[in-house]
């Protein structure tokens, strides 16, 4: 990639590659013998060679302007040139038309018209008018692997370009999945914590002065309910700060009963049945199933106020059953017609694992959520 690069100004690596045929130019020009004079000779050493410095951002002009430098002189030449150039130089010009030429015509003709010089070259006086098998042969060869040189590294650095992009976007995608995943795990224990604190400290509230030893009771569920709720808050957080990260047991169907009573103690009559045998259950499916219960009896106590819930866990072999029922409450429609993250988080947990969520009313005006999860924990 550092080697297709176009920087504005021509880096070391073109320093060095101009100054060095530069100075194998001259040295041919002092030293050779060839066609005019050492001065002329000086000079197209220098036409030859100087333009190579601008090869990155003018890659075809240059592979031109020393075509037609070299076409220019072998015209003009009365006896045959006893070094090597400007074929050195027709060969950095093709591999760097193949390399930097804007699209593929570009560098296919940029790199023809070189081999055109050479051929008329090879033809003239130059030359001694004489263009061999032996040649042809050199000369195609020789183009032929200046010129895929240029363009497989070119192909290279495309491919690693994009593969470099492509890191970033799915580096990117996970950050904002990520951020999804936190976002529900704390719309979760947010939503369920702050409910109970608020039903709790209403009750609370109200038996301050009648019935002082209740209301103490209320008071210390809200604080229980508060220190869990910092203590789960803190453990989904601690996975922005790396070192500081914290790996708390994740809530699971082991905490059912105790989820059931803080849900009674707000106030919802909820009644729970377990069918079969709890198995020893994948940590991810154990936390979705909580969380789906956890959000449905939320989403009763606040939008369907008085209303009695019913949850039913059926332990199968292939599939964990969750269903969640409530009868018909105030502003029952709520559940369904507010912002609806609460229905979509269990939605997309569920989907992660694989399993079917159905939410919807009942015909009696209550509401049902139905969640199978897979056992295998297939993942889509």
């Amino acid at each position: 990639m550092r080697l297709a690069e176009v920087p504005r100004r021509p880096p070391r690596s073109d320093l060095a590659v101009a100054a060095a045929l530069a100075a194998w130019g001259l040295l041919e020009a002092v030293l050779g013998s060839g066609p005019g004079s050492t001065a002329t000779r000086v000079a197209f050493a220098l036409a030859v060679t100087l333009p190579l410095l601008v090869r990155r951002r003018t890659p075809f002009a240059v592979a031109i302007f020393i075509s037609a430098a070299t076409v220019a002189w072998a015209l003009g030449a009365e006896q045959p040139e006893s070094g090597t150039f400007p074929f050195p130089s027709l060969l950095v010009a093709v591999f760097s038309v193949a390399l930097y030429g804007r699209n593929t015509l570009v560098a296919a003709v940029g790199g023809l018209v070189p081999v055109g010089a050479m051929v008329v070259a090879l033809n003239s006086d130059f030359n001694s008018g004489t263009m061999t098998i032996g040649n042809t042969a050199i000369l195609i060869f020789f183009c032929g692997m200046a010129w895929t040189a240029g363009w497989l590294v070119r192909r290279r650095a495309m491919q690693a370009h994009q593969a470099y992009e492509e890191s970033g976007e799915l580096a990117r995608a996970a950050v904002a999945e990520e951020r999804a995943r936190i976002a529900t795990e704390l719309h979760d224990v947010v939503a369920h914590s702050v409910s109970i604190i608020a039903v709790q400290a209403g009750a609370a509230e109200q038996l301050l002065d009648s019935r002082p030893d209740a209301a103490r009771e209320h008071l210390a569920a809200v604080r229980r309910t508060a220190r869990e709720a910092m203590t789960e808050m803190r453990r989904v957080l601690s996975v922005l700060r790396g070192d500081d990260a914290t790996y708390a047991p994740q809530p699971g169907l082991s905490r059912l009963p105790d989820l059931i009573d803080e849900v009674k103690a707000a106030g919802v009559p909820v009644k729970l049945a377990e069918e079969g045998e709890r198995p020893e259950l994948p940590a991810g499916i154990d936390l979705v199933a909580f969380r789906v219960i956890q959000e449905s009896l939320t989403n009763v106590r606040k939008h369907a106020a008085g209303a009695a819930a019913q949850v039913a866990v059926r332990y199968g072999v292939k599939e964990l059953d969750v269903e969640i029922t409530n009868d018909a409450g105030q502003a029952q429609a709520a559940i369904n017609g507010g912002d609806g993250h609460g229905i979509f988080g269990m939605r997309e947990r569920v989907r992660l694992f694989g399993g079917r969520f159905e939410a919807g009313e009942l015909a009696d005006g209550g509401f049902r959520i139905h969640a199978r999860i897979p056992l295998e924990e297939t993942r889509t």
